[in-house]
């Protein structure tokens, strides 16, 4: 009896198909005759993992990409670094140019449209200034200190982002340092931002664990780590 079992498990054994007996798959028995090259099971796995092999490529570029673009990113003495991910640059006394933070930038991906409050209006600090829409959602920026608007550069039929200057502002200096950041706050912001898609990066999947899913394709970081988590990223970086 024992003997007969010991059989039938060395026979199951010996019948498992690759791909189930490197746990690719659950549950495929062999009834091709070990043919692999004449095998149509084996052609559609062949095919899939190299679908996958391509995604997971592709996913990587996307955190690599943004790696490379926050490693270009280095503190610009004739930029102003301000809090809530803004940045500006003196035009003439009061005058400036406002934008956005190039980290915070880095990190966006297919946003559709931004919002600005209408020019020759007061803004107070603590109010929304700036809308980001995206196919993940919406994140707002609020302004880190009082200014009025004088005019809006940012042209919604644009490439997003083609400057960092979306307005320019009437602002007194008092008011601007209420809102800067220092070098070592940019700093750390900077390694914060880093620490993040590192971290993303050593989650994407090795190859070849399992079956493709079918699911759509990872283009973009939202996809990537999920809509939720995405915005708690963006909303993350602010300092």
């Amino acid at each position: 009896m024992k003997n007969e079992k010991e059989y039938r498990i060395n026979t199951y054994d010996q019948l498992k198909c690759i791909w189930m007996a490197s746990q690719v798959v659950e549950y495929k028995l062999c009834d091709n005759q070990f043919d692999c090259e004449n095998c149509q099971f084996d052609k559609v796995m062949r095919n899939l993992l190299e679908a996958k092999e391509a995604q997971n490529s592709d996913i990587s570029d996307i955190a690599n990409i943004i790696s490379d673009k926050l490693c270009s990113i280095k503190y610009d003495d004739k930029i102003i670094y301000l809090k809530n991910n803004l940045i500006a640059k003196e035009i003439c006394p009061d005058t400036y140019y406002l934008g956005i933070n190039p980290i915070l930038s880095s990190f966006l991906d297919t946003m559709s449209s931004m919002t600005i409050y209408e020019q020759k209006k007061n803004i107070i600090a603590g109010q929304q200034v700036i809308e980001i829409l995206g196919e993940w959602g919406t994140i707002s920026l609020r302004a880190p200190m009082n200014f009025l608007i004088y005019d809006i550069l940012y042209d919604p039929n644009d490439t997003p982002f083609k400057s960092h200057w979306v307005a320019i502002i009437g602002v007194v200096n008092q008011e601007i340092s209420n809102g800067k950041l220092f070098p070592e706050e940019w700093n750390k912001m900077h390694e914060k931002a880093t620490g993040i898609i590192e971290e993303i990066k050593s989650h994407v999947s090795p190859v070849g664990r399992t079956m493709m899913d079918g699911g759509t394709q990872i283009k973009f970081l939202h996809q990537l780590v999920g809509k939720k988590r995405y915005i708690n990223i963006l909303n993350s970086l602010n300092a």
